[in-house]
């Protein structure tokens, strides 16, 4: 029996003192060998004392991996018709991570390589094995483990860091994408607001030499109505007077700031109260309808009037954008938004994030067209006034304006989505019935 020196007394990692002890696979078809090898553990005086499975071929030891775990494996190296290298490869191929230390009874350089290299943690010779030698390579094999358990740790919480500040930044890209959109409904309800004040002082004071000159050519008309070249010449002017008085009325309308009507309707009805008077003309101009209605919207608070003249305006720009014939589809649906109800007085002290988020109710309008789409470069001016895609006698360039006008008022958003060349689908938001008087309030 090999005699036990203090050293041997060395003190295992941690893992081996728990109240089983250290739990050792031996696979060994030698029965001597085996109590050799169990008869060396006992003289380390280890305490609480090893646990040690002893198996005799490499196909039990594979079954007994798959089903219990060990602080370490002891392979002979010779082991009938699969070697110990061999047991080695399919255990690791398991996922088996348990550190092995291969025993052999000749000490045979090259084989000690090859072990190393499939992933052994030491090749020790049976000859000149002592206590004091097994147990070190046990407490270097755990400690090993334990070191690339630490890593496997530190890289796992690395990309899961990593994992975290992507989204964390992808969050912030969303956060960054919805300032802009808001600076920039933002800098539009400003730059609207400012031109409506201009115009309405404008308006009056083109209006009155207007009239004075509307007065004065109907006059020449019934002076000289003989004069035939005169007579062209006159209603020519007062072609143009009417067109002024348009382009004067519809500056009037945008820059009104009347009290909203607002009563409890349906937003399909009052889309097929417009779809229904532009629908035969569309035909005429070989452009089908596709209503795809959404049955259950709720009826919600809106100026059914001015609804009306929003849906009117788009129906007929979808129109003019298809002067080949197309597809004018219509849709409406309810949708659910996160919202933070951060401007009550009771939120004005809390953090951000700290504000609750509700689930609100929207109702979605789209009205698509398959016509000749937006230039990217006229995206971004859609909805100022007197900008216009249009000839000079088709349109004012006030509508779109108006449109955004009204449905601002309603606490709503219209955007617009185009690829040129592909059509163009206009996208109405409204306050769901649930949140929009009460963020009339608020505002």
């Amino acid at each position: 029996m090999v005699q036990c020196s203090e050293t041997s007394r060395l003190t295992l990692p941690p893992h081996a003192m728990d109240k089983q002890g250290l739990k050792i696979l031996l696979v060994e078809d030698d029965e001597d060998d085996a109590f050799f090898i169990k008869d060396i553990m006992a003289d380390s005086e280890v305490e609480p004392r090893p646990v040690i499975k002893h198996v005799l071929n490499p196909k039990t030891a594979l079954k007994v991996l798959e089903s219990e775990s060990f602080d370490i494996c002891l392979f002979d190296y010779r082991l009938g018709e699969m070697d110990g290298i061999d047991l080695l490869r399919k255990v690791r191929k398991m996922g088996v991570e348990t550190p092995v230390i291969f025993l052999t009874g000749q000490s045979d350089q090259e084989i000690a390589v090859e072990a190393m290299k499939s992933g052994a943690t030491d090749f020790r010779t049976k000859s000149n094995l002592t206590s004091e030698a097994l147990l070190q390579s046990i407490r270097f094999a755990i400690q090993l483990r334990k070191e690339e358990d630490r890593r496997e740790f530190a890289e796992t919480r690395l990309k899961k860091s990593n994992d975290d500040i992507q989204a964390t930044n992808e969050e912030l890209q969303k956060s960054l994408q919805k300032l802009r959109e808001a600076q920039n409904h933002l800098l539009r309800s400003e730059k609207l607001a400012s031109i409506g004040r201009l115009a309405a002082g404008v308006c009056h004071e083109i209006l009155n030499p207007l009239n004075i000159i509307s007065g004065h050519v109907q006059a020449l008309k019934m002076e000289r109505e003989s004069d035939q070249d005169l007579g062209e010449d006159l209603y020519s002017i007062t072609e143009e007077i009417d067109r002024i008085e348009k382009i004067v009325g519809g500056l009037l309308k945008f820059s009104r700031k009347e009290d909203m009507e607002l009563k409890h309707s349906d937003i399909n009805e009052e889309l097929e109260s417009v779809l229904s008077i532009m629908e035969k003309e569309m035909f005429l101009d070989n452009i089908q309808v596709v209503r795809q209605f959404d049955p259950d919207l709720p009826r919600i608070e809106i100026d059914a009037n001015r609804m009306r003249q929003v849906f009117l305006n788009l129906v007929n720009n979808a129109r003019y954008a298809m002067e080949c014939g197309g597809v004018l589809t219509v849709t409406t649906e309810k949708i659910y938004k996160e919202q933070i109800r951060n401007r009550r007085k009771t939120d004005a002290d809390k953090e951000l994030e700290k504000i609750e988020v509700h689930q609100e109710i929207f109702l979605r309008i789209k009205i698509a067209d398959t016509g000749t789409g937006i230039k990217k470069a006229d995206m971004m001016k859609l909805f100022d006034p007197f900008f216009t895609t249009k000839p000079e006698d088709k349109g004012t360039g006030l509508g779109l304006s108006i449109c955004y006008t009204i449905i601002e008022k309603h606490l709503g958003t219209i955007e617009v989505e185009s690829e040129y060349g592909k059509g163009a689908t206009f996208v109405i938001e409204l306050p769901g019935p649930t949140n929009s008087s009460s963020e009339q309030e608020l505002l």
